[in-house]
């Protein structure tokens, strides 16, 4: 699998949307931008340089893979492939797409949530 950039940085606010979302606009001075409608999940998006930061206000779950809880996301040339590559060494995922992106989570050895994505036409 080959990793192009990282796509964004999640941060789980838990409960605290608001003041998070002064935090980063206010102190980080980072610019905020469209977020896309994720039924159940509230949030605030920001741009940094080419890359994102996700502000998630959810609750992040009891699974093994916990999409809405802190995570990084990694840009990948090809998810299909990627997936093949976990399949074949046997590591579990979870699937999902908001608009045009699919996208997947996994766990590295230390419970860290990763997420991989493709966006459509990349």
């Amino acid at each position: 699998m080959k990793v192009r950039r990282i796509a964004h940085s999640s941060v789980n606010v838990a409960g605290r949307l608001d003041e998070a979302r002064r935090f980063y606009a206010d102190v980080l001075g980072l610019e905020a931008i469209p977020r896309p409608e994720i039924p159940g999940i509230d949030g605030h998006w920001f741009a940094v340089g080419d890359a994102e930061v996700h502000l998630v206000d959810a609750p992040a779950g009891h699974e093994t893979i916990r999409p809405a809880d802190h995570h990084a996301c990694f840009a990948v040339d090809d998810l299909d492939g990627a997936i093949a590559e976990l399949e074949a060494r046997a590591i579990a995922y979870t699937r999902d797409a908001q608009g045009d992106v699919t996208q997947i989570w996994i766990t590295d050895p230390s419970g860290n949530v990763i997420e991989l994505q493709q966006a459509a036409g990349e």
